[in-house]
């Protein structure tokens, strides 16, 4: 987005402030609303000096994928199956949960195998650090690539 003629500004969408009355650009307005989101409730801000853009593009390829989710009682567990399961195909997202780690492995979705038979791979890797599984689920990626 151009302001005032000069350089291109990239924002990103935050939820707004309970005193913001700024007025949303229609476009933004739009999708958020095809995204099913409630435009009011959110605003633009420019990204910081310094910020980077999302890595998700650098993170997959499109096409379906399946989610295997475990959680783990102790951080070094946790690592530990990272170590292990994660590989040029396979990527991980951790998370601090109460009591302890949540862990989602990213795979390829495999042709003509059914999940289940796909996430015992990840079981029984997972099990030997004490996992405690939170099963899986199949997800499909649309990632866009803009050249710039």
């Amino acid at each position: 987005m151009k302001l005032f003629g000069g350089e291109s500004k990239k924002f990103r969408v935050i939820p707004r402030a309970a005193t913001d009355t700024t007025v949303l650009d229609p476009k933004i307005a739009e999708a958020l609303r095809k995204a099913g989101k409630d435009p009011s409730k959110f605003t633009v801000v420019p990204f910081e000096q310094g910020e980077a853009e999302s890595s998700l593009q650098g993170l997959f390829s499109s096409g379906s994928r399946v989610e295997h989710t475990f959680f783990f009682s102790t951080l070094n567990s946790a690592l530990s199956a990272i170590e292990r399961l994660v590989d040029e195909e396979t990527a991980a997202r951790i998370t601090k949960d109460k009591a302890g780690w949540l862990v989602a492995f990213d795979s390829p979705d495999e042709a003509g195998v059914a999940g289940a038979a796909q996430h015992e791979r990840f079981v029984s890797a997972a099990a030997s650090f004490g996992a405690e599984d939170r099963g899986f689920a199949h997800l499909t990626m649309n990632v866009n690539r803009i050249k710039k």
